[in-house]
């Protein structure tokens, strides 16, 4: 459907009806298309146990997110603080690593307040045995008295965005598990998130 899409654009659409039809058509697809991209990412984590696991430095997988995300940050401009220890190094999937972190800032980018700046601050730090990830933000924040059940479960929307799949957080917590950690969730409604993602050393 997309490649058929991507042919449709070459030809000239006079009917404003259709025009607005074949819009919504395409942004259906490719929202259905990044569903399925999400789902073939959890058959993956469910069916491989054993993934491939190196020594990450969280630092410079931080710095890939960010330089991904740039022009989602220019266009924003969110306040950033980041304390990333420059020894936290991670027997983990990088890939994992770097998807968890571009999921939990795309989120805090969608989900920022009307009202205020957005604000994330984002650190590592090591704890006796463990390695603690923290990544906060001041946005819409989410309903935990409704929904602290179901916040890491499949299709859960808890907002009204347009862009919103309900498998963000389900992605997340599945890649932190695979990688033997846990995570934790804090929020208050208009008062921001923060999420707490723990490894053993």
């Amino acid at each position: 459907m997309t490649g058929l899409l991507n042919l449709i654009e070459e030809i000239p659409v006079d009917n404003p009806e259709l025009k607005e039809i074949l819009n919504g058509f395409s942004k259906s697809t490719h929202l259905l298309n990044e569903t399925i991209n999400d789902l073939v990412k959890v058959v993956i984590i469910k069916d491989n146990p054993s993934i491939q696991k190196e020594e990450v430095l969280i630092k410079d997988v931080f710095e890939n997110v960010f330089n991904q995300l740039s022009f989602l940050i220019s266009l924003h401009k969110p306040i950033l603080k980041i304390e990333l220890e420059k020894v936290t190094i991670l027997n983990i999937n990088r890939a994992y690593l770097e998807s968890i972190l571009l999921n939990l800032f795309t989120n805090a980018i969608k989900y920022r307040s009307p009202k205020r700046t957005l604000r994330v601050f984002v650190s590592s730090k090591e704890v006796g045995e463990n390695i603690i990830l923290i990544f906060k933000d001041n946005g819409i924040g989410i309903d935990l008295e409704r929904n602290g059940d179901k916040i890491f479960g499949l299709y859960q929307r808890f907002h009204n965005h347009p862009d919103s799949k309900g498998l963000g957080l389900y992605l997340v917590k599945s890649q932190v598990e695979s990688m033997g950690g846990t995570i934790n969730v804090e929020s208050e409604v208009d008062k921001g998130t923060t999420f707490t993602i723990t490894f053993k050393k």
